[in-house]
């Protein structure tokens, strides 16, 4: 806004200077013409030069009150110079042309050429206001030209009036041009900056919330896990009742799946959802251990939940079916690929001799797909079972 505002008063201050410039200019031939007393009749050239410095205060109050000028002020200005220019021959002698260089309104006409170019910055209103004003000038001084010097200077005023235009023209549309192209590119500055600035703080607040992760494991490590070992097992501190030690025993395999073993690897979006998917099978007595390597800081949502929950239908799979208490979940990112495995040494099974139940057909293979990823299944009999979940496929 600053910028075309900008534009815009230099625009103003443009056609505002020009007007006055050839009014003085105007000014001078008029004090030239009564010298020689050119004027054959005074009453008209008064009147077309009140009409003229009157519409052209009127014009300069505009121009500078308002932001932007309606069109029909530029059609104003064009008619009456051109109404002016038609006129004032009427109201004066031959020799006037003969002793001054601008007899009549040429400045004028190459000032409001000038402005129409400057203010509407349209090519087809600056030749519309250029031939108005050329149409003007000839049946204006026609019929006082006698020589091929006189007609030579008629065509020079034209040239001058469309030379002009254009350039101003060229020159305005040019600057709006970069104006534009500046507005947009500040505006982009402005909205990178939004960005980063949210971006920052979805950083900080995921930092503040996996930091108070990394606290609540160390406390689960130092504290009951601690405990309930010390009490299960053999040592001084083992309770003497053998039931409340297989009970605790129990109770620190939980834990043990529940608390990663590095909990400052688990720094993503994906670990925590990973951790979070095997809590349910650490309940049934299932320690799983946690690998993580490389993973990104940050995973489209639907990719996070597909694989957490596919790894969480793997991990419960091997708590019910597998016959063993332990199982492997390790995700790692290679390049753009990111993939999960949840493994296990428990009974395991012939994928060619066993049909797929609804979890591994639905909750991981079909899920995965709907994310545009794949899950394979890998197992023998008493070898245990191996699922790898990939995004992308």
């Amino acid at each position: 806004m600053g910028l075309h505002r900008q534009v815009r008063g230099i625009v103003a201050a443009s056609v505002v200077f020009f007007r006055l410039a050839t009014l003085g200019m105007v000014a001078l031939s008029v004090v030239g013409a009564v010298q020689i007393h050119a004027y054959t009749k005074v009453a008209l050239a008064a009147s077309v030069y009140a009409a003229l410095a009157g519409w052209s205060a009127v014009l300069i109050t505009l121009v500078l009150r308002r932001d932007a000028l309606p069109g029909w002020v530029l059609a104003v200005d064009v008619a009456v110079t051109a109404t002016g220019v038609v006129v004032l021959p009427l109201a004066v002698s031959n020799q006037l042309f003969d002793t001054l260089a601008n007899p009549y309104l040429e400045p004028v006409t190459v000032s409001v050429a000038v402005a129409v170019a400057l203010v509407s910055g349209s090519p087809r209103a600056t030749v519309a206001g250029c031939a108005v004003l050329a149409a003007a000038n000839v049946v204006g001084q026609l019929p006082l030209l006698e020589r091929g010097a006189d007609f030579a200077s008629l065509v020079n005023t034209i040239g001058w009036q469309v030379g002009a235009a254009v350039c101003c023209l060229v020159f305005i549309r040019q600057l709006r041009q970069v104006v534009h192209h500046l507005t947009v590119a500040t505006q982009q500055v402005i909205s990178a900056r939004e960005r980063l600035a949210a971006q920052r703080a979805h950083t900080e607040e995921r930092t503040r919330h996996f930091r108070e992760q990394i606290r609540r494991y160390r406390a689960l490590h130092d504290g009951p896990l601690r405990i309930l070992t010390a009490i299960a097992g053999p040592g001084p501190a083992a309770h003497p009742d053998p039931v409340v030690r297989r009970q605790c025993a129990v109770n620190v395999d939980v834990l043990r799946g529940a608390a990663p073993d590095d909990p400052a690897g688990t720094l993503t979006d994906l670990s925590l959802a990973l951790l979070e998917a095997g809590g349910a099978s650490a309940a049934l007595g299932l320690r799983v251990e946690y690998h993580f390597a490389n993973l990104p800081d940050s995973l489209p949502n639907d990719v996070v939940d597909a694989l957490s929950q596919a790894s969480a239908e793997a991990l419960s799979n091997v708590a019910a079916h597998a016959g063993t208490t332990r199982a492997r979940l390790t995700a790692l990112a290679v390049g753009e690929a990111v993939t999960v495995a949840v493994v296990d040494q428990g009974d395991g099974f012939d994928p060619d001799a066993t049909e797929f139940g609804y979890g591994i057909r639905h909750s991981i293979v079909e899920r995965m797909a709907e994310v545009d990823g794949k899950a394979t299944v890998d197992s023998h009999v008493g070898e245990g079972t191996r699922i790898d979940l990939r995004w992308p496929a």
